[in-house]
């Protein structure tokens, strides 16, 4: 198999030109995803004159590979988040990931940026009686804590579920859907036209903080900035080595259908999370996952296909009647930064105060990276934000 551009970066893309002289500016964002593209129009609106730069073009990385979902709540179920972090600590994540919902929809109305967003809750699937009784459990204790949850029974499901095997679901009312390139184009744009700059095709290839602030070297310039923000996810540790036993990369795998009846209604979760679906507002399905059928391969930055992970997807898609004759348009890959706790990493590493990151999201980027981004700006110009100061990358000291 051989991989296609990804769906959602497939239609013409605005590039930008590269950087080839040496420049200074207040504040350098590296990284024009969703969390490096949300801090640099955050320091714009603060009136800053932000400078970004990218090794590709904007969203081309992760942000534009991914399956468009704004979900609630760290990786795990959150009677695991619980069980791992303690309640006070998952709680309070959980809700910073809500918050993190309200800045992406309040985004999307002051700049008018059409996505395809919809608030339409996601539904957590159960196949078996022991994932069944985790999601009872998470849906108790969401319950418990203030947060919306609903149970639907097989009923209440439909025939576009049962007739797969789902007996059950736990629906989350307060998630929600985009198209996730445009998104962040929207953000760019919104920047651009406040005073930021942006240069694509200009990767850094280091980050050293000195007395006078912080050099950053590209293949062809070197920018000086008294503050340097690196939202690189899984690339992070390429220019800063100590996070190097911090974050991995991890390969997802994607797929999308052409346009087809309509099945599903919002976003979805099965096996735990290993496997993720919706149907957009076009029809065409976007599926993503089954990375536990060969975990110890879906590791590294390459971002190739793994076949048998593809022939699964594409057989799930057929098991649904609807869509067993649906032909599969788009095929693609892109790699995730997954911490070694499951949390995302920000603030400033040991040994550096001017150098901010976010990163290690752990496949829910756009659960957390739109706030991220967002605090780690407020850190430079402010020195605190809360939700920093709740991830820190020196907790692992």
């Amino acid at each position: 198999m051989q991989p296609h551009i990804p769906y959602w970066l497939d239609e013409p893309q605005h590039t930008r030109q590269a950087l080839h002289q040496d420049l200074q500016t207040d504040v350098l964002v590296i990284g024009g995803g969703l969390c490096g593209t949300a801090a640099l129009l955050y320091l714009a609106e603060q009136g800053l004159n932000p400078v970004l730069i990218d090794s590709r073009n904007i969203a081309q990385a992760a942000t534009g590979r991914n399956a468009g979902f704004i979900l609630q709540g760290t990786a795990e179920r959150y009677s695991r988040a619980i069980a791992t972090l303690g309640h006070d600590k998952a709680q309070a994540i959980h809700r910073w990931s809500l918050i993190n919902h309200e800045r992406i929809a309040s985004r999307i109305r002051t700049y008018n940026i059409e996505c395809g967003y919809a608030k339409t809750g996601s539904l957590q699937l159960a196949n078996s009686p022991s994932e069944e009784a985790d999601l009872r459990e998470s849906m108790r204790l969401l319950l418990a804590d203030g947060f919306e949850a609903q149970w639907l029974t097989e009923h209440e499901l439909g025939p576009g579920y049962t007739e797969n095997g789902f007996r059950m679901g736990l629906l989350l009312p307060e998630d929600g859907e985009l198209h996730p390139a445009r998104y962040v184009h929207g953000l760019a744009k919104a920047a651009v036209e406040l005073g930021a700059t942006i240069y694509s095709e200009t990767p850094a290839l280091s980050v050293i903080e000195g007395l006078d602030g912080v050099a950053v070297t590209t293949p062809n310039a070197t920018i000086e900035a008294q503050v340097v923000l690196v939202c690189t996810n899984a690339y992070t540790p390429s220019i800063l080595p100590w996070f190097k036993d911090k974050i991995d990369p991890v390969r997802g795998q994607m797929l999308a259908t052409a346009p087809a009846p309509k099945v599903f209604d919002r976003p979805i979760y099965a096996d735990h999370g290993y496997d993720y679906w919706r149907q957009d507002e076009k029809g065409s399905i976007v599926l993503g996952g089954w990375r536990n059928l060969d975990p110890d391969a879906e590791v590294g930055f390459e971002e190739t296909l793994n076949p048998d992970i593809q022939s699964a997807m594409t057989r799930f898609i057929q098991q649904f009647p609807q869509l067993k004759d649906t032909p599969i348009s788009h095929r693609w890959s892109g790699i995730m930064g997954f911490s070694v706790d499951g949390l995302p990493i920000l603030g400033a590493p040991p040994g550096m105060n001017a150098v901010l990151v976010a990163a290690g999201f752990t496949g829910h980027g756009f659960g957390f990276a739109q706030l991220a981004g967002e605090a780690i700006a407020e850190v430079a110009l402010e020195g605190q934000h809360s939700f920093v100061d709740a991830l820190s990358a020196r907790r692992f000291l």
